[in-house]
């Protein structure tokens, strides 16, 4: 467990550089992320390349004895390349150019763009990948941020096309799974398929654009599946001339829902993962939960340790700032990371820069780079994680419980949303909040993954299946596994047509129910009523008739009062729940501990309002972290004698959390 810095020696004067590795060194600081923008000086002009400046930079973090992630500048191509070769640039979804002037303005499926980046990539393997500074490589940055995983122009087309005839063999096959005979869309060759650029239902129809469903989820997945060509790409070049790990720093949930790549896919060639992690900035502020559910998933994507490779570190925004971190925050975001599952914290950035967009993006150190209060807070962090480093290995949460995430569901969600105020996200986070809120650890999993080692698996919105997956639901729940199904489940074939069957469809034999009828909630609500209390349904509600199962809630209002809305159905020797609306934050806590005691699971008592109570382990010794996210001091009451592993001091009793404090507890 460590923390480093994002670092760019190329925005300072090289008189400044011993000067940040003094500064670095004091605040146990050893390892730096560098490189990602910086295309323009390793190629300044076309096929003229200029290292010296980096082997410079590496020269001197040898002799400080610092560790790098080098990154591959790709995200980042230069004026004359674009002037050069127009060809590379994305199209937006009216069919016009993204300009120069920003980042991120390149086509994933330009083979000009790819030939640049491959021979620059190249060269730069060739000369450092065996330098003794370079730990790793980072390829690219934020990979289909702001949306750019998504390009609608001629080189997409045709890739496009060509995906489709590799997957459907002829257009009539295609023709049929689309239902082209609705408004007359029939094709009569693959090369008469339409990218899903603005229609002419775009404007009133913004949220679908008015396409064909089955062709926008195709694009979804072809979009991901080219960023992930790019990055397989790009890490094969590296590793050709490197043996040092290859990674990506992928985005948090929220924005990856609007980015859509398939972090699942993406990871595989990855030898490990990293994100990014802004709390509070210019663009909102995420909760505890949310937060530790970004951690659970990026732990999820590879079943291993990760890192976070930018940490806020300070005020943040390109045209006005979020809230400064209050003291303390810093700190406590670090032990959130690494009580999740993180073994690498690195914060953005080291020092704030004058110049450029993000001028207002706040590092450790202010413009004046001067030692201030966010570099003393990081410095006493530095110090505890060596210390802790003696104590334990990599720790990570041991789950009873998994959400099952699929990215072809979340992008069939984003194109039919089914109801007002519903998202995948959004809706799966709520999932999460529950159990969490109880000390119950979470991990995803995805549908290709295995679900013996859980007690429970989650599966809200889990509207579509592959065969695969079916019979591995199947079999995990007869050999006595419990699921959890939300309303909206088991409703689409995998090209995101409605099934014929009756619904809940693929899922009916597993529920044990049919959905007599729904009701997809506006501006009313609806009261219901089961294990979990009296509650309200404010977005979604199915009308539940059992088959085989039993009812343990029902709804009190509307015209279905007395109907079911949640039920349990024994499916071998497993049981299958089906839950048929959204319920109020208190009872899905409610219906999450009732679940948890079902099944024996772990429940931690450590509920307090701000607090967050995760156990993690390294294999051989267990850690319980205390985690106060509120500005009040807490008083957090536990059982058994524990030593608590960053002060020293033992205890039998309460421990006392300052403001924005953490604790780390092993028991004796």
């Amino acid at each position: 467990m460590r923390i480093g810095v994002d670092y760019y020696p190329e925005h300072w004067d090289k008189s400044r550089w011993e000067t940040d590795m003094e500064m670095m060194a004091k605040a146990n600081i050893g390892l730096v992320r560098i490189g990602e923008f910086a295309w323009s000086l390793y190629e300044p002009e076309v096929g003229r390349f200029d290292f010296e400046w980096m082997d410079e930079v590496l020269d001197f973090l040898n002799r400080h004895q610092m560790k790098a992630v080098l990154c591959t500048p790709s995200a980042t191509p230069p004026k004359w390349l674009t002037d050069r070769c127009p060809d590379i640039l994305q199209w937006d979804i009216h069919g016009n150019p993204k300009g120069f002037g920003t980042r991120k303005h390149y086509c994933f499926n330009s083979d000009t763009y790819r030939e640049k980046v491959r021979i620059l990539n190249e060269k730069i393997a060739q000369r450092y990948g065996q330098n003794e500074a370079v730990e790793g490589w980072q390829i690219d940055n934020e990979l289909g941020w702001s949306n750019t995983a998504r390009c609608y122009c001629e080189n997409c087309r045709i890739k496009f096309q060509n995906w489709l005839k590799n997957k459907y063999g002829t257009i009539d096959n295609l023709n049929q799974i689309y239902g082209t005979v609705f408004w007359s869309q029939i094709y009569n060759s693959f090369e008469e398929v339409i990218i899903p650029r603005a229609g002419a239902c775009y404007d009133t129809c913004h949220d679908t654009q008015g396409q064909n469903p089955a062709l926008l989820l195709d694009y979804d997945r072809f979009c991901s599946d080219s960023v992930i060509a790019f990055t397989k790409e790009s890490a094969d070049t590296i590793r050709r001339y490197s043996d040092r790990p290859v990674t990506t720093n992928l985005l948090d949930a929220a924005v990856n829902s609007g980015t859509g790549i398939d972090y699942f896919k993406l990871s595989k060639e990855l030898d490990f993962v990293t994100w990014d992690n802004y709390v509070e900035f210019q663009w909102g502020k995420a909760d505890k939960e949310t937060v530790s559910r970004d951690h659970a998933l990026l732990r999820s994507y590879k079943k291993q340790p990760f890192w976070v490779m930018e940490q806020q570190s300070g005020p943040c925004g390109w045209s006005k700032m979020g809230p400064a971190p209050s003291p303390g925050r810093l700190r406590l975001w670090t032990y959130q990371a690494v009580a999740g599952g993180a073994d690498t914290v690195v914060y953005f950035r080291w020092r704030t820069c004058p110049f450029g967009t993000e001028e207002l993006w706040h590092g450790i150190l202010n413009y004046d780079g001067r030692e201030n209060r966010r570099y003393r807070e990081i410095a006493r962090t530095g110090t505890e994680m060596k210390s802790l480093n003696r104590h334990y290995k990599a720790l990570m949460p041991h789950a009873e419980a998994a959400i099952l995430k699929s990215f072809d569901c979340e992008w069939s969600q984003a194109i039919h949303r089914q109801a007002e105020n519903l998202q995948y996200d959004d809706f799966q986070l709520e999932y999460y909040k529950a159990f969490t809120k109880l000390g119950c650890a979470v991990d995803f999993v995805s549908p290709e993954d295995s679900f013996k080692q859980y007690k429970l698996i989650l599966a809200p919105l889990f509207m579509m299946s592959d065969e695969k997956t079916k019979q591995n639901l199947e079999d995990y729940i007869r050999d006595g596994g419990t699921v959890l199904f939300s309303f909206r489940s088991g409703i689409k074939d995998m090209h995101n047509n409605m099934l014929t069957e009756t619904m809940p469809g693929f899922l009916s034999e597993m529920a044990g129910v049919e959905i007599e009828e729904y009701d997809p909630l506006l501006e009313k609500i609806t009261a219901v009523s089961g294990v979990f209390g009296n509650s309200t349904a404010k977005i979604w509600c199915d009308i539940i008739k059992p088959v085989n199962a039993k009812v343990l809630g029902v709804y009190t209002g509307d015209y279905y009062a007395g109907k079911p809305c949640f039920t349990v159905n024994q499916f071998g020797s497993g049981k299958t729940y089906y839950l048929g609306c959204d319920l109020e934050e208190n009872e899905m806590k409610n219906l999450a501990l009732y679940l948890g005691r079902e099944l024996d699971m772990n429940v931690l008592p450590y509920e307090m309002e701000g607090i967050e109570a995760v156990t993690a382990s390294d294999g051989e010794k267990e850690a319980l972290f205390l985690l106060n996210h509120s500005d009040q001091q807490a008083v957090v009451p536990v059982k058994g004698t524990y030593t608590e592993m960053i002060s020293g001091e033992k205890g039998d009793s309460a421990v006392t959390l300052e403001a924005f404090g953490v604790a780390v507890l092993q028991f004796s």
